[in-house]
């Protein structure tokens, strides 16, 4: 073989090629002994530029060390490349970049990963990185770029997403034309805008993270691209977005709610019960303490009446369900049925999220198997002696949502003879593909939301799991957030579906 060629040559001849061309000689680059003590700064300068545009992260390392050569040595642009490799190193590994150079894609937007807080911009400057705060403005201005495409584009979404920002440059005269008709939502095709007065940019919890846009006139203006939205039903809440830290949401009343074209019909809602509902602290031996419980009565319900009953979580939220449960029952479109409700735990400031706790496995094994005890014996037990409802499996159910739909499902799988149905709605917990799910479990009801993340998926996959199991069992899939309207608005036609009126 003849000797191998110097590493000046190589550089320079990869330098102007192209191709599998510049490729073969980046590996012979690679290999060159030389590499590890070039010293010359254009040497070093020309190499970490060619092995930073190679793409391969195994040559960061020596990007970096080469660069920062490069730009002792005072070769425009090395400091750059160095910050670049180290913050892409050190992402790689688990740890937030030091110069805050990388952005991310991320759900169709251009997001900047963690920035290590103790580099200072005069650091930044030192290595002719700009400053933080123009970082921010360069990631805001190419996610403004990017929405403007994707607009211009009809029907498209970053892949895997079911939606995305958009942005048509709408004109505020047009807008406030569109509110005095529309209100603060509408749909264009599949591009919904949410509109408000003011100068604070906002963000539209459950469902959308993303903060507004200023549209001129006082408006500020979200536009999303979401996938079948003339089937969605969204509640929205106008948050307001300071931009000095992370968004905080809390559930409670909202501002307004949009319904697409070809959305499930809306169902009627009951603001006074027919029935009745009330509340009691039921004393546990399991729990340790008192546990709140709201239970609701269709009208006339006597004790002893052969009707479906109901266990549900999250008692303290169980109000907007009973309302359009009422309506529906007393429409004559739903069955009667009792709702048992037990209260959620309190989140504790030393304990933590003792709701997950209580109703999921692996947070907290005691507290869980406690819970269990009182949801599935002292609970049934109260309401049976109390209110004469069924014992009889086949009228009775279990249901939950988000957390509450995973603890409906881990009662109806530990507890397969107790009851006839299980309503799972947007659960965040998968299945355990190590159980199995037989026909003496209960029938298995579950809605979720396409627009819910990672609790549509965990849904899906428990859909996708009872499929191989069992026939008992029916999805749901609703175009909506992490929404209370959707799980509210299914329960009825649930129960239908579980006990059908003659």
């Amino acid at each position: 073989m003849g000797s191998q060629p110097e590493l000046d040559d190589l550089l320079e001849a990869a330098l102007n090629a192209a191709g599998n061309d510049r490729f073969d000689l980046l590996e012979e680059i690679r290999e060159h002994p030389g590499l590890e003590s070039v010293r010359a700064p254009e040497s070093a300068g020309a190499a970490a530029v060619l092995l930073a545009n190679s793409g391969d992260p195994s040559d960061l390392p020596n990007v970096a060390r080469l660069s920062l050569l490069a730009h002792e040595g005072g070769i425009d642009g090395a400091g750059r490349i160095h910050a670049e490799a180290s913050d892409k190193i050190a992402l790689y590994t688990g740890r937030p970049q030091l110069y805050g150079t990388v952005m991310l894609e991320q759900n169709g937007e251009v997001v900047q990963p963690p920035v290590n807080p103790r580099v200072t911009d005069e650091e930044r400057a030192a290595l002719g990185v700009p400053s933080l705060a123009e970082l921010h403005e360069r990631m805001e201005q190419a996610t403004f770029d990017l929405a403007r495409e994707r607009a211009a584009k009809p029907g498209e979404l970053p892949e895997g997403q079911r939606f995305c920002r958009v942005w048509t440059a709408p004109e505020p005269s047009e807008l406030r034309a569109r509110m005095a008709v529309d209100g603060s939502a509408w749909a264009d095709g599949d591009i919904l805008t949410l509109v408000k007065e003011t100068p604070v940019p906002f963000a539209v919890p459950p469902t959308f993270s993303l903060m507004s846009w200023p549209a001129g006139d006082g408006l500020q203006v979200l536009q999303v691209r979401v996938e079948r939205l003339d089937e969605a039903v969204l509640t929205y809440t106008f948050q307001s977005v300071d931009g000095a830290g992370p968004m905080n949401f809390s559930r409670g009343s909202h501002d307004g709610r949009f319904r697409g074209a070809s959305a499930p019909a809306e169902l009627a809602t009951n603001d006074e019960l027919a029935g009745t509902s009330f509340e009691h602290a039921l004393e546990s031996e399991a729990l340790g303490e008192p546990r709140r419980v709201t239970v609701y009565r269709p009208t006339n319900h006597e004790v002893g009446e052969p009707i479906p009953v109901i266990y549900a979580t999250d008692g303290n939220m169980i109000a907007p369900y009973l309302r359009r449960l009422d309506a529906a029952i007393e429409s004559g479109s739903c069955p009667r049925v009792v709702i048992v409700a037990a209260h959620s735990a309190a989140f504790d400031p030393v304990l933590g999220n003792l709701r997950a706790a209580e109703y999921l496995p692996g947070f907290d094994h005691q507290r869980f198997v406690n819970h269990e005890r009182f949801f599935v014996d002292e609970l049934a037990s109260w309401a049976e002696d109390t209110l004469g409802v069924a014992a009889d499996p086949a009228l009775r159910g279990v249901f939950g949502c988000s957390d509450g739909g995973g603890h409906t499902l881990m009662v109806a799988r530990s507890h397969p003879n107790r009851f006839g149905h299980a309503f799972a709605y947007s659960t965040g917990m998968p299945p355990d593909l190590r159980e199995t799910w037989s026909p003496d479990h209960p029938f298995v009801h579950l809605c979720a939301g396409t627009l819910e993340g990672a609790f549509f998926q965990a849904t899906e996959a428990w859909a996708g799991f009872l499929m191989t199991q069992t026939e008992r069992y029916h999805f749901t899939e609703r175009v909506a957030g992490h929404d209370l309207i959707q799980w509210a608005e299914e329960l009825p036609r649930a129960i239908e579906r579980a006990w059908p009126t003659p």
